[in-house]
């Protein structure tokens, strides 16, 4: 525990950020005379939603489900007829049931976060109102503010002060098949730099929001078909995993005080989910990222490192539940902590990071409770992590299938990591990002 192992690695993040249904840009309410789009399509205070109910709809889900669907969702949540309609994903039950369940459903809620979970007085009233049998609004008074906007911005309505000067995309534009409701694609992209710079800010750049799920971006060891392709939900083959997005996600602006070094030539993989329940027929899509850099160095490079786990394994048919420390040894210097974002697969329920300081005190760094494989966005962290300090990551994980799991790359392999965003970077002699995860002493919480 007080020694760090310099052991190779597997996945290399720079930057990873917020995703979720709802919150910017939603779409306008089935309020008073607006009109809604989904099931009914009808217009006037026919369609309209109790005011409660649509204050609840318009803040937390439109921005997937309004006029326009977007980012995979196959349904608007518009007016009482939306609610009413046979739910796609399983038509003998009403869209209705569907949101009643999912509200209350701990391990996979709706909206997701960041949006969600919801507060307990909106499923209150959510429940009564779904309990009602989702009645039209008798009052049609109620003041809320309606837009025609279909969606927030492209990356979510937090933007840069910077001026994105680097764009990453694939060769072509991917067109989904009519007939193939989900889909993971991935397509290879260099970016070659004359002198060194600093990566300070990053921008998801969306195409198409009506298929887009969610996008990663890789760094691989080399040159990647640049030609969009399936491939697997776990990555490119020794993948290192750079930025994550998701609908709700924002922009990600560096401290002024701090960039990513970049220099040479990086190969990466930017890997889209595709969602297309409607059976939509021509949906093509180019997203990427957009990425501002300088060569006016920022006087600390910046740098990412994990906290977790390396070495588990998880039984078939069986829960483990993993609490992992690691005591900072006096030859890592004073860090500036930043950012914190926890990273399971698909078996992953529960994981959570934490700094107990040497001079007292505990600084949580980021928690999912629950884990949900989409959710993965930075929390927002201000504290430090130097000599002495302990760093404890728990990782609970619940294995249905018929094999025991461990770590791996693949979405059918484990990890369990924090992530950290920290200056200045450190540069011990083979120093690597992964080193605390494996030097971390582990114990399972029977």
């Amino acid at each position: 525990m007080r020694r760090v192992c310099l052991s190779g690695g597997w996945l290399v993040p720079m930057f990873l950020w917020a995703w979720g249904c709802g919150g910017n840009g939603a779409s306008a309410v089935g309020i008073g005379g607006d009109t809604g789009s989904g099931g009914s399509g009808a217009s006037g205070s026919a369609s309209a939603l109790p005011c409660d109910v649509a204050d609840i709809v318009k803040a937390k889900c439109q921005n997937c489900h309004g006029a326009k669907p977007l980012y995979g969702a196959p349904m608007s949540l518009m007016t009482p007829a939306d609610f009413a309609a046979p739910a796609k994903s399983n038509p003998s039950k009403t869209v209705a049931d569907l949101v009643g369940s999912r509200i209350h459903d701990f391990m996979k809620p709706m909206p997701p976060p960041p949006t969600g979970p919801l507060d307990t007085s909106s499923i209150d009233t959510l429940d009564a109102w779904l309990a009602a049998g989702a009645p039209s609004a008798k009052d049609y008074s109620c003041n809320s503010t309606s837009s025609s906007s279909s969606g927030g911005s492209s990356s979510g309505g937090v933007m840069l002060s910077c001026t994105p000067d680097m764009q990453i995309r694939a060769k072509s534009a991917f067109v989904m098949p009519k007939d193939v409701p989900d889909e993971y694609i991935c397509a290879g992209a260099d970016v070659t730099v004359a002198e060194k710079r600093q990566i300070i800010g990053v921008r998801t750049a969306v195409d198409n929001a009506t298929i887009l799920h969610h996008i990663l971006l890789f760094e691989v060891d080399s040159s990647y078909d640049p030609n969009p392709a399936p491939c697997g939900a776990g990555g490119p083959p020794n993948g290192r995993l750079v930025a994550a997005w998701a609908p709700g996600g924002n922009d990600l602006e560096l401290p002024p005080e701090a960039g990513f070094p970049l220099e040479g030539t990086k190969h990466y993989v930017i890997q889209m989910h595709y969602s297309n329940l409607m059976q939509l027929e021509g949906q093509a899509d180019l997203s990427g990222f957009d990425v501002c850099t300088t060569t006016n160095l920022r006087p600390n490079e910046a740098d990412i490192m994990a906290f977790g786990s390396v070495k588990f394994d998880i039984p078939a048919h069986t829960e483990l539940d993993l609490t992992c420390d690691l005591t900072v040894p006096s030859a890592i210097p004073q860090l500036k902590v930043f950012y914190a974002m926890p990273h399971l697969h698909l078996l992953g329920k529960i994981i959570s990071g934490e700094v107990q300081h040497a001079g007292g005190g505990i600084v949580k760094l980021s928690q999912r409770n629950p884990w949900t494989f989409d959710d993965q966005y930075w929390d927002a962290v201000d504290t430090t992590i130097g000599p002495g300090d302990l760093v404890r990551t728990r990782c609970m994980w619940q294995n249905s299938t018929p094999q025991n799991v461990g770590f791996g790359e693949q979405t059918s392999d484990e990890m369990c990591f924090v992530f950290v965003a920290y200056y200045p970077r450190i540069v011990l002699p083979a120093w690597n990002w992964a080193a605390p995860a494996a030097s971390s002493q582990c114990i399972n919480t029977p």
